[in-house]
């Protein structure tokens, strides 16, 4: 909650009309908008938010605006000021400058929303926490997730994403966080550093501001680039040599199970996720919770209920088919990992991969689809279906079917089930995936 005076020192603007006194956040969606809301008139790249501010005073106290707009403001708080989106973040610093509590921040190029979900969940077992919804990570995302600051939260878990050099720093500028959580640095967003080792040196920016690390210590690309840091590393992994590591894993068809391992402690823990992934996503969680307290029994009791966020790593059973999806997001290291799944899921069924374009790789785009098909001859898995323009090089390997977009491929594989089959459904967001679970599931009663 931030009140109208806070609006104004933090943002330096204008009131052109002054009603309501105090907002419960900043909204950019008037889909969404609540009422004891402000909405930011943002320009996105497709239409502008000052065409909304009139739908958005019909359902909130007010608006933030940066250029004259034909609305009646009366009754309502309207301030102007210079740019909308710096209005935003620098609201969002304001209200971090007064916060007195902790900020740990969760990046990486993999598994982010899943490790801060469970981070958040573990930690408000004891503390008031805030964290950002979904993966809205960016330099509008974070500062409207610090807009919903009240006065009793005790630790914000924020993640925070890179497509390029000095997004991280850009984020950290505002939320200022003591303590990081790297999951792993892979082939996410290499398009914007050219190397790994250039997306390691963008997530690793944030060791400018914070004071303790909690890394991957199975990541030797991530530990080279900490080896000089003076701050306080704390490992985890699988490796007996981290701080905190996972043993005795046991991968079950709608769960994992090990024993989770600290210096002075074990404990057995699990979690309706899976995958090797999602054992050191969990690995992290209960390594960060540990360290701020959280009993072993609270940990056990948050896993065992906790739900994989939509489109990330999901089983569904249609028609006696498992279909494994996992179509948030794809790169190479995710994609090979879902791989990996689906050979260990396999068993004796026929497995089929219905694989999206992965966008974002630069220079890497073609190699990188070719070996995707490199991987699926190796594994045995014979069944490819393709969706894009990129994916076409995997091909060169192994045989399959490509189609221009998700819904020729999901009707083609519709066509093609018997029953029985099990499917890995993966693909960068844009390739819309999901199109394909759909069309699986229509006629069909969950």
């Amino acid at each position: 909650m931030f009140t109208i005076n806070d609006l104004i020192k933090a943002t330096d603007g204008k009131i052109l009309s002054k009603s309501e006194k105090i907002f419960n956040s900043a909204s950019i969606d008037t889909r969404t908008i609540g009422q004891n809301d402000i909405f930011f008139a943002l320009k996105g790249t497709v239409r502008d938010g000052h065409e909304f501010v009139m739908d958005a005073l019909g359902k909130s106290h007010g608006a933030v605006i940066s250029k004259d707009v034909d609305v009646d403001f009366s009754g309502k708080t309207v301030v102007m000021v210079k740019d909308t989106l710096k209005a935003l973040q620098s609201l969002g610093r304001y209200l971090r400058s007064k916060f007195k509590g902790t900020v740990i921040a969760v990046i990486g190029s993999n598994g982010k929303t899943t490790t801060k979900e469970l981070i958040a969940a573990c930690l408000s077992k004891k503390y008031i926490v805030l964290k950002t919804e979904g993966n809205l990570n960016n330099n509008i995302g974070v500062p409207l997730c610090l807009s919903r600051l009240e006065n009793n939260t005790e630790i914000m878990v924020l993640e925070l994403g890179t497509n390029r050099k000095g997004d991280i720093r850009e984020l950290c500028e505002i939320v200022r966080p003591q303590y990081a959580v790297i999951t792993n640095i892979g082939y996410e967003h290499i398009e914007g550093f050219g190397s790994l080792e250039g997306v390691r040196d963008g997530e690793l920016e944030i060791l400018s501001y914070v004071k303790t690390v909690f890394a991957n210590g199975d990541d030797t690309i991530l530990m080279g680039g900490l080896k000089n840091w003076k701050g306080n590393v704390i490992t985890f992994g699988l490796n007996q040599e981290n701080d905190y590591y996972a043993s005795d894993i046991d991968f079950k068809n709608h769960g994992i199970e090990f024993v989770f391992n600290t210096d002075i402690t074990s404990f057995s823990v699990k979690a309706k996720l899976i995958g090797l992934h999602n054992v050191y996503n969990i690995t992290s969680a209960c390594a960060v919770a540990v360290h701020f307290g959280i009993s072993k029994c609270m940990i056990r009791d948050v896993l065992e209920s906790f739900a994989p966020p939509k489109m990330r790593g999901e089983i569904f059973q249609i028609n006696g088919i498992e279909i494994f999806f996992d179509a948030y997001n794809a790169n190479p290291s995710s994609m090979r990992v879902a791989l990996n799944e689906l050979i260990r899921r396999k068993k004796d069924r026929k497995a089929i991969a219905v694989l999206g374009d992965m966008l974002e790789l630069g220079e890497y785009t073609e190699k990188a689809h070719e070996e995707i098909g490199k991987w699926l001859k190796e594994s045995g898995i014979e069944n490819f279906i393709g969706v894009g323009k990129f994916i076409k090089n995997a091909l060169t390997y192994v045989n399959g079917n490509v189609f221009e977009n998700s819904e020729e491929a999901g009707k083609f594989l519709k066509e093609q089930l018997t029953g029985g089959e099990i499917i890995l459904i993966k693909g960068s967001r844009a390739m819309k995936m999901e199109k394909i679970l759909e069309i699986l599931r229509q006629g069909h009663i969950e």
